[in-house]
């Protein structure tokens, strides 16, 4: 007997791995200190919103916009692509 979670949950739209942009700008931040966490905005496998939290500098900084599952990875690797070009 095990654990059905496949009705548990929001399952959010993947980021898109295969763009060469988005896997650049992600190691380069990666590997330059700057680190991109998503924040769930409620405890729970029923959350349907999360923030976006920046680290980069030894600063964090918060989103303050709340993001959904279908826009969720568009936005950070947009922040990820953002800090590279910034920065590169």
């Amino acid at each position: 007997m095990g654990i059905n979670l496949a009705n548990k949950g929001t399952v959010c739209k993947p980021p898109d791995w295969g763009d060469p942009k988005n896997l650049e700008a992600y190691s380069w931040c990666i590997n330059h200190g700057v680190t991109i966490a998503t924040l769930a905005t409620v405890s729970g496998f029923s959350c349907k919103t999360w923030v976006i939290e920046v680290t980069a500098n030894g600063k964090k900084i918060t989103s303050p916009k709340e993001y959904g599952p279908n826009d969720l990875y568009d936005k950070v690797f947009e922040l990820y692509r953002f800090y590279y070009d910034k920065y590169n």
